[in-house]
């Protein structure tokens, strides 16, 4: 029976940091060598006598300090002195003492190999790179066209290339939408809780929002009946696969119910689907339902890489003449060597095996997220990189936010996420996809926990 390692604390300062001095030391003396498996979190806790928020803040910082290394669903082992590519990129981007659940990032995920096989055979034809090197135009490259399509098919999106553009993500996509539709200065619908990126374009551009209320599937049909009774609108922003902030997900019927009324009053649909390719399972995009009438934006970002910053979106025929004038007035065109570099990927199967390396991160870290706030008021859809957390009564968002930045966690209030003067609940938003690694994570939510079962602000002053 292997004997379980077992420190001995020094008894000066903070336990996590007697331990990490601990793990130090016996690193530095041959005891743990690399490669060594260290104990759980739990095991090591029960055998000290600490908690085991305090094992997993040592085993943070060590991971931090570059003594030993996480590996989901394996566990923690000392390093052997080398750094992985995602490791290295981790230690020089993370804020030490601090672990983020405000951002929509993807799991972090080592993209070189994929990288440097894409850019290898681009090498070895020169036609091919000196015709990537040229001005395209704004349409894009039509064998592009088609392989994109192509695997947005294989992934139950209805796209062709007839009516697909090219853009420099979801974000910039929004924008040319808004443009080719002549919105700016004019008012648009879209969900009570938002994008928050569709409220710096609403300054930007002096859009009027209006935030319409929603329940667990979205955005409510009877709300959005009286609205276009009570004013001229002519279009709407929707994201109805893992709603942004709330992780919604419409039904088919909720779906038809929308796009029926937004025919009947003569509304284009902005479809904002850059989560939609992250679970296994989800209802048809609204532009299979209603093509004619649907702008598509779709993202390269969330399950691929979003240092590419390639977006695609699918147009109705009406429009698409005003799309390629969006498009050169922004940009002139999309990049051709980083469009093709996409779809080497997707020629390749890099591009399905690292969405679903991006599915299977979520799903691990979902199990932890349910594990410690499953008993609160947590709503979470399958492979959504974000939960939505309503407070108890004894929180208001912005002393919970407060509560938790004293312990170096950062958040995202609900107020981020208004559209216009929508009334905010008292909610944060969780993006248990920024933190970079299972144990940060895990030292997150059990503070999280901790602070929700408390009486309250009060109490974290004590």
């Amino acid at each position: 029976m292997m004997t379980i390692w077992t420190p001995t604390l020094s008894g000066r300062g903070p336990l996590y940091r007697q331990l990490l001095d601990a793990i130090r030391h016996a690193i530095q003396q041959g005891e743990l060598p690399a490669g060594s498996k260290l104990p759980t979190h739990r095991a090591l806790a029960d055998r000290i006598g600490v908690t085991v928020g305090t094992v997993t803040r040592a085993y943070h910082e060590a991971e931090q300090s570059g003594l030993i290394t996480a590996r989901v669903g394996s566990g923690s082992y000392v390093r052997d002195g080398k750094a992985s590519p995602t490791e290295a990129w981790h230690m020089r981007h993370a804020t030490p003492g601090r672990i983020e659940l405000w951002q929509n990032l993807p799991v972090a995920l080592d993209r070189s190999a994929a990288f440097q096989q894409a850019m290898q055979t681009i090498a070895q034809e020169p036609d091919c790179i000196n015709g990537l090197m040229e001005y395209d135009s704004a349409e894009g490259n039509a064998s592009q066209r088609a392989c994109f399509s192509a695997w947005l098919q294989q992934h139950g999106i209805d796209a062709t290339p007839e009516r697909l553009y090219f853009n420099y993500g979801a974000q910039n996509g929004l924008l040319l939408a808004v443009m080719l539709l002549g919105l700016s200065g004019q008012p648009l619908l879209c969900e009570g809780l938002t994008y928050p990126g569709l409220n710096t374009l609403a300054q930007t551009l002096k859009l009027q929002l209006r935030g319409l209320p929603m329940d667990e599937e979205g955005i409510l049909p009877d709300a959005l009946e009286r609205a276009c009774q009570d004013g001229l609108y002519r279009a709407i922003y929707l994201i109805p696969t893992l709603q942004n902030p709330t992780t919604a997900v419409m039904s088919r019927q909720r779906r038809e119910a929308i796009l029926a009324i937004c025919a009947r009053h003569q509304l284009w649909v902005i479809e904002d689907d850059v989560h939609g390719l992250l679970p296994t399972e989800r209802p048809p995009a609204l532009v299979n339902l209603a093509p004619e009438r649907v702008i598509y934006l779709g993202s390269f970002s969330k399950g691929t890489s979003a240092g590419l910053r390639i977006g695609y979106m699918l147009v109705p025929a009406e429009l698409h003449a005003a799309t390629g004038q969006a498009i050169r007035a922004t940009s002139w065109m999309v990049s051709p060597l980083l469009i093709e570099l996409a779809c080497r990927w997707m020629r390749g199967g890099d591009a399905d095996a690292l969405l679903q390396q991006q599915r299977l991160q979520l799903a691990q870290r979902a199990e932890r997220l349910q594990h410690h706030l499953g008993a609160f008021a947590l709503r979470y859809a399958a492979g959504s990189m974000h939960a939505w957390l309503e407070l108890p009564a004894q929180w208001r968002a912005a002393s919970f936010i407060a509560a938790a930045e004293a312990e170096g966690i950062g958040l995202a209030s609900a107020e981020l996420f208004a559209a216009g003067h929508f009334s905010t609940p008292q909610a944060v938003r969780l993006s248990i996809s920024h933190p970079p690694d299972m144990a940060s994570l895990e030292q997150a939510l059990t503070t999280l926990a901790r602070l929700l079962e408390s009486s309250g602000p009060h109490t974290t002053l004590l």
